[in-house]
């Protein structure tokens, strides 16, 4: 044992020494390099040519060739990350080779899925309406995301990339989640997110909507965002995640160990606040000892589990729904002769180049739809490589910081608990939010209606929303309201985000910035639903939103105070206050009285 220990000790100080000395290489090649060879009418050694030097080092090499690489950003973390919890240099390089990588496989898909969406929802646009279709999805959401703070303004001088903000938002939200871990005595928080494609999203999606809520009327200079913006940016970011991330996990933690059976560990996905609401919905809807667990599923439901056939068949769906739209509604000509393909001036010949071309077009709208479904299937891989990475990471640096803090981990690990449930909440979601979506159409369908989108769901909004919605209506009100619940949350969700996805870009527009949700928005439903309504409200006017974005803190950090966690040794204030019952409390008193 002690010869391991010192293995290990060994491997973390070369690794930290070879880290170091790398670094001073960099810093030293640099300044001497830039030393001798200053800018003109500058003197080389001279005082100004070293402080030029630095200068340049930390501008252009840490800043601009490193801080804002995302790639490169990430895999130092995963690297600093493997070493801090003693991985070894070569463990700590392979992580970090694989992070990168993994995040470059997400640029491919990400750009493949922009250059066949975005022509599509041009097309739309062009035919007059003011409503635009919004894909729920999060890996169309975070594409988006990455888009737009790549070009958030035309006044932004072009090659100027600030789709790195994003990182540093996680960063800063996963250290807010441990000190209010670290802190639980006072907090009543107790779990620590590390799905980390989940925090990836949403730091890339709340980074691109606060800008517009909270940052869009600060002037762009000189064609660049000023730091302070960027800095206030990234902190209210963070600090807004990471209070979500610490009280939604936790909220979810007694209704998780009921479902599964004391298993420990809480959820940490889109639709935490969506679990407790169902949870505590379901008792009005049924008996919770009427399972769907109990109750046998037709077969040919089982179908749409599959992840591949259920998202192309929606895939295939919606665009075939849209290219109709097109067809018939657009004033210039859309096809090519013979119906082969589409023309250049319809903006649409990129589906052309896929695996039918020079085919029928409706060959082109089939291998478009493949291609689309490939794409999501790339950015799925790239990201579950690099985060595989860093979510080991960040578990091992919390295990330093917080030992045994609860861990919230993606919703699909509770699936095996109560599949049928998975089911009933599918269905059900996939009902109501598609009467929600049929009900937007016809609102969208108002002469001079400029204050609503139509939100579409796709696959993964459907399944992992509403099936997991269902499997907690299930623990706490049976099939019965996992046959309900879900459909009821989908169908408010769909109206909400239809509505506060134009607001938002109605605003982003009107201050000159591109419009963040153009090609895809989360979807799920603690974003659709209680962050829409944020968005809805705080798109009012930039002091309005400052106020309740603040507002929506504070009521994260109450409801961290009133919930039952199932994991407490004494009641908090607020809970004293309104009386609220604490099950494990209340047994441990009568077991020691």
């Amino acid at each position: 044992m002690k010869k391991i220990n010192l293995s290990s000790k060994k491997k973390f100080w070369f690794g930290w020494l070879a880290f170091l000395v790398a670094n001073l290489l960099i810093i030293l090649i640099t300044l001497l390099v830039k030393a001798a060879n200053p800018e003109p009418n500058v003197e080389a050694w001279s005082s100004q040519a070293w402080s030029s030097a630095g200068l340049f080092l930390i501008k252009t090499v840490y800043v601009s060739n490193f801080l804002a690489v995302t790639p490169l950003l990430l895999a130092t973390i995963v690297f600093v990350g493997y070493m801090i919890i003693g991985r070894g240099v070569k463990d700590s390089f392979l992580g970090a080779l694989k992070t990168a990588i993994g995040f470059l496989l997400l640029g491919i898909g990400s750009g493949a899925l922009v250059s066949l969406a975005r022509p599509v929802f041009e097309a739309i646009r062009k035919l007059g309406s003011s409503a635009e279709i919004i894909p729920l999805d999060p890996y169309f959401s975070l594409s988006q995301s990455q888009e737009f703070l790549a070009h958030i303004s035309q006044n932004i001088k072009s090659g100027i990339d600030y789709s790195s903000l994003f990182t540093f938002t996680l960063l800063i939200a996963f250290i807010v989640n441990i000190i209010f871990v670290a802190t639980k005595r006072w907090t009543n928080t107790n779990a620590l997110m590390i799905t980390g494609h989940i925090m990836l999203q949403q730091s890339a999606v709340v980074t691109s909507v606060f800008y517009v809520l909270l940052f869009r009327q600060i002037p762009i200079v000189d064609g660049e965002l000023n730091a302070g913006s960027q800095a206030g940016l990234v902190l209210m970011s963070g600090l807004f995640l990471g209070i979500y991330w610490a009280s939604a996990t936790t909220a979810t933690l007694k209704p998780t160990n009921l479902v599964t059976q004391n298993a420990g560990f809480a959820v940490g996905h889109q639709q935490m606040l969506g679990i407790l609401t169902s949870y505590k919905l379901g008792r009005f809807f049924g008996k919770k000892e009427d399972t769907a667990e109990n109750r046998k599923l037709p077969s040919y439901l089982k179908i749409f589990e599959d992840n591949v056939f259920t998202q192309t068949l929606i895939v295939f769906v919606l665009f075939v729904i849209l290219f109709i739209i097109i067809i018939q509604g657009s004033k210039t000509s859309v096809l090519n002769p013979n119906w082969i393909g589409f023309t250049q001036q319809s903006g649409l010949s990129s589906w052309n180049a896929n695996l039918y071309s020079g085919a029928n077009f409706i060959f082109n709208i089939i291998g478009g739809a493949l291609r689309i479904v490939a794409s999501l299937l790339v950015i799925i891989t790239g990201v579950r490589m690099f985060i595989t990475e860093l979510q080991q990471s960040f578990h091992g640096i919390s295990e330093k910081i917080i030992p045994g803090a609860v861990v919230a981990v993606d919703v699909a690990a509770t699936y095996g608990f109560s599949i049928n449930s998975v089911t009933y909440g599918f269905v059900s979601g996939v009902i109501g939010q598609f009467i929600a979506v049929g009900i937007m159409i016809g609102i969208s369908a108002i002469p001079g209606n400029t204050y609503s989108n139509i939100a579409i769901p796709l696959f993964i909004t459907l399944f992992f929303n509403s099936g997991s919605l269902g499997i907690y209506a299930n623990a706490s009100g049976g099939w019965k309201a996992a046959a309900i619940v879900p459909g009821l949350i989908g169908f408010l969700e769909i109206i909400v985000v239809s509505f506060a996805t134009k607001f938002l870009s109605n605003v982003a527009i009107a201050d000159g910035i591109n419009n963040p949700v153009a090609q895809g928005y989360i979807g799920m439903s603690d974003w659709n639903l209680f962050f829409g309504l944020l968005i809805m409200i705080s798109a009012y006017s930039v002091p309005v939103a400052w106020i309740f974005v603040f507002v929506a803190m504070v009521a994260l950090v109450v409801l961290a105070q009133i919930v039952d966690s199932g994991n407490q040794s004494k009641k908090t204030f607020l809970q004293k206050l309104f009386k609220i019952k604490v099950d494990n409390l209340e047994e441990a008193i009568a077991q020691t009285s």
